[in-house]
């Protein structure tokens, strides 16, 4: 019988730790635990301004170096190997007649 008394006793704990277990869960689920996102939001927003301020830049520079190369003064490889070539023979034909 003891045995019998002892097991009921602790099935009677067990069942009463099991109630207030669920009590817990139930207060913890009517509790409405909202998430603040707020400090997230605020830091892409810093984050989206200063990737545009990036592209703004990136986007100003490009069209400047697009203005240096426009007005850039780029001869044709035909007329730097002519000019070379003419130096070249124009200094030869110097040093054959005054020889």
């Amino acid at each position: 019988m003891t045995k019998l008394e002892q097991l009921s006793e602790l099935l009677v704990a067990e069942i009463s730790q099991f109630e207030k277990t669920v009590e817990k869960l139930e207060k913890i689920q009517q509790q409405k635990i909202a998430i603040d996102t707020r400090a997230t939001e605020l830091l892409f927003k810093k984050h989206e301004e200063k990737v545009k301020e990036a592209l703004e830049h990136h986007s100003r520079e490009m069209k400047d170096l697009k203005l240096y190369l426009q007005n850039a003064k780029a001869y044709p490889v035909w007329a730097l190997i002519l000019f070379c070539s003419s130096l070249i023979v124009n200094g030869i034909l110097i040093y054959v007649f005054f020889t």
